[in-house]
């Protein structure tokens, strides 16, 4: 009996055994299956990883080779620029020494008769000048625009526009014209018509009652650049935003005498009329 039970006893152990082995052989292979999955896993991230620090570096080299271009670009933009500076400051050179080339030729001898106000003195000095400088774009039209004119519009650019380079070429191709001359009368008429419009901030040629006409046309100009005689005078050829351009026609017209007379206006600084005969 007690035999029995030790083959018995034998035969579970063995069969145990055998039982744990299987399991054990299972599990490993399990185990060895999911650890080769993992390794293949990271094989694969680790070649991901190569190929993103490939792509990593090759764009830090793009990014370096930009910098480097632009760096390149940055001095030739640099380059560029100064010798447009430069080629402009010849070029303005150029220009100006020109103009003052041209500016000499009014200091000769026989332009000194456009100064035909000089002598009277209940004129102003830039009532005198008004005289002088249209009497100037009179005598010799083609140099006044390449000076005067040039100059202005040179100096401000918004009034080169279509009424600034149609006068240009008007005067470019207009024949001189006759001096005018003062007018004590004519100056009396204008000075009653500025002084009263200063006053009330009037601008127009409507008159008041106790200011007389008898002129044959009139010129009017307000602003703050009023009071010199060379910016009325141009202002008044140019005659902006006048589609008919009546004060340039009157300015350039067949007329022999003038009077002229600035005063304090009281919405604009300055009033400037003109009244010739």
């Amino acid at each position: 009996m007690k035999k029995h039970i030790f083959i018995h006893i034998a035969l579970v152990s063995i069969a145990l055994s055998l039982f744990t082995s299987c399991t054990s052989t299972k599990d490993y292979n399990s185990l060895k299956s999911k650890v080769a999955a993992e390794a293949d896993k990271n094989q694969k991230l680790l070649a991901e990883n190569q190929k993103l620090k490939k792509t990593v570096s090759e764009q830090e080299n793009g990014v370096a080779f930009m910098k480097s271009e632009n760096i390149v670009l940055k001095d030739e933009l640099k380059k560029l620029k100064a010798d447009l500076e430069n080629a402009q400051r010849r070029l303005d050179e150029k220009l100006q020494g020109a103009i003052q080339q041209k500016e000499a030729q009014w200091q000769e001898a026989k332009y000194q008769v456009a100064k035909t106000a000089a002598k009277e003195s209940y004129l102003s000095r830039e009532e005198q000048n008004v005289f002088y400088y249209l009497n100037l774009a009179r005598m010799n039209p083609p140099l006044f625009a390449e000076t005067f004119l040039d100059k202005f519009m040179q100096e401000n650019e918004y009034h080169n526009n279509p009424s600034t380079r149609s006068l240009f070429n008007e005067l470019m191709n207009l024949q001189p014209l006759s001096l005018v001359k003062p007018s004590k009368k004519m100056f009396d008429l204008a000075l009653c018509h500025s002084t009263e419009s200063g006053k009330t901030g009037y601008t127009g040629h409507e008159r008041v009652k106790r200011c007389e006409k008898g002129y044959k046309a009139e010129c009017c100009y307000y602003g703050d650049d009023a009071y010199s005689g060379l910016k009325i005078v141009l202002q008044l050829l140019i005659d902006e935003d006048i589609k008919t351009l009546d004060n340039r026609k009157v300015c350039l017209g067949e007329y022999a005498e003038l009077g002229v007379s600035i005063q304090l206006h009281k919405t604009n600084s300055y009033g400037a009329v003109l009244d010739f005969q």
